[in-house]
């Protein structure tokens, strides 16, 4: 029979701890056995539905850092534990300390300018899109290009945001929009032309950090901006968001710069009641390495896929999102770089969930759902790096050209 000592603190350490702690994103604590057993009929109904811990890559992909979701195995020892009386059991051994991931002095410490206080109940919707979010300018003051390997989100208001997304922005777009609305920050999506948010990729509830491989960078151009895509969950009281980044550098001079390569579909029109299927297909012009995935959607998305059919014809699944939920969207890293030759074959797809049935769906009542957006209302961004460094130029100029003809009428 397992018992909380056994099998049980074990187990809610390494998938519950880190959020459902003081001051974390969770909304109660789940540290001691009295705090575990009190929302013991509670956890074996979340864990139950695959609720808790969110986590929303499926098995089929490929092999992710972090993951928080729990085995079947494990699931079955939680019920029985809460079947059984959630039995305390004898100590055993002193659990080993969680090590933090980085203990490494920040080089570049970014914050808001100024707090921005998010309102206490969510509001309507602008356009078919989610309202819950908004968009702040960090400046960065660089006089050259950085080689970002790493950074943490440090948020004071854990229970409020949920996933992130960053862009360098040179163009001066986002003080633009900045300086149309009052206070901080815009109510828009971060993107910046046909460079979508998540560029620099993204963090979210229970991974506030981000650090890639030894041998990979972010690139952030010298006099850049930081853009920052924020999507909130109101609390019910107002809480000001005031919130950094803290970044590290790379000192390799042998790292190779992420490119963002985007699955995705540009423009969908899906009738009330109605489920559409969709997919986005092309072909890599030069051999990449591919480091990780940040998913962009709403709710009205109920799952994703993405597909590599390599020049020898076998076909791998890459990604698989069987239940998609954008409070739970974060950048995911692979356990290890997975290369991809020229000449594979991706193939991205799309379930689009415009009913009642769709528990996330944020449209309703019911409509036609129709939204376009340069960078795609659908899309899965595929963080890469070329693997002849001497290629990375001809692969920005072949994204920047396969985006545009996108969206040029058929």
């Amino acid at each position: 029979m397992p018992t909380w000592h056994g099998d049980i603190h074990t187990i809610i350490r390494a998938h519950c701890t880190e959020c459902h702690a003081e001051n974390g994103p969770g909304p109660f604590k789940l540290e001691t056995y009295e705090e575990v057993r009190a929302r013991a009929g509670f956890i074996k109904a979340v864990v139950q539905e695959g609720i808790m811990p969110p986590w929303l890559p499926g098995p089929a992909g490929l092999s992710i850092q972090g993951h928080r979701g729990l085995s079947q195995a494990e699931i079955e020892l939680i019920k029985a534990w809460v079947s059984n009386g959630s039995p305390l059991g004898k100590p055993g051994a002193v659990l080993d300390e969680i090590v933090e991931t980085t203990s490494r002095t920040a080089d570049l410490q970014l914050k808001m300018l100024a707090p921005w206080p998010v309102p206490a109940e969510g509001g309507g919707t602008w356009g078919r899109v989610v309202r819950d979010k908004r968009t702040f300018v960090v400046p960065v003051n660089n006089n050259q290009s950085l080689r970002i390997q790493g950074y943490a989100y440090e948020t004071n208001s854990p229970t409020v945001v949920h996933a992130v997304t960053f862009l360098a922005d040179t163009t001066g777009s986002g003080r633009y929009l900045d300086a149309r609305e009052n206070g901080p920050g815009y109510y828009m999506a971060g993107d910046v032309r046909d460079t979508p948010s998540g560029d620099i990729g993204g963090v979210g509830v229970g991974a506030r950090e981000l650090v890639l491989p030894d041998g990979f960078h972010w690139e952030i151009p010298k006099e850049s901006d930081l853009l920052m895509q924020v999507q909130y969950r109101p609390s019910g009281k107002i809480e000001f968001l005031h919130d950094r980044l803290h970044a590290w550098t790379t000192r390799l001079n042998e790292s190779r710069p992420l490119r963002t390569l985007l699955s995705m579909i540009w423009r969908v029109d899906v009738p009330a009641g109605e489920t559409a299927h969709l997919q986005d297909s092309w072909t890599l012009p030069v051999a990449v390495d591919l480091v990780g995935f940040t998913p962009r959607a709403n709710g009205i998305v109920s799952s994703m896929n993405l597909n590599a059919t390599l020049p020898d014809g076998d076909t791998q699944v890459l990604l698989d999102v069987p239940r998609y939920d954008p409070h739970w969207g974060q950048t995911w890293l692979l356990d290890n770089p997975r290369h991809l030759p020229a000449g594979t074959r991706l193939t991205g797809s799309w379930v689009v969930s415009n009913t009642e049935s769709n528990p996330r769906n944020p449209f309703m009542p019911l409509d036609r759902y129709v939204a376009a957006r340069r960078t795609g209302v659908l899309g899965i961004l595929m963080h890469v790096a070329a693997v002849n460094p001497d290629e990375d130029a001809s692969l920005l100029l072949w994204r920047q050209e396969m985006l545009q003809s996108r969206q040029r009428p058929q």
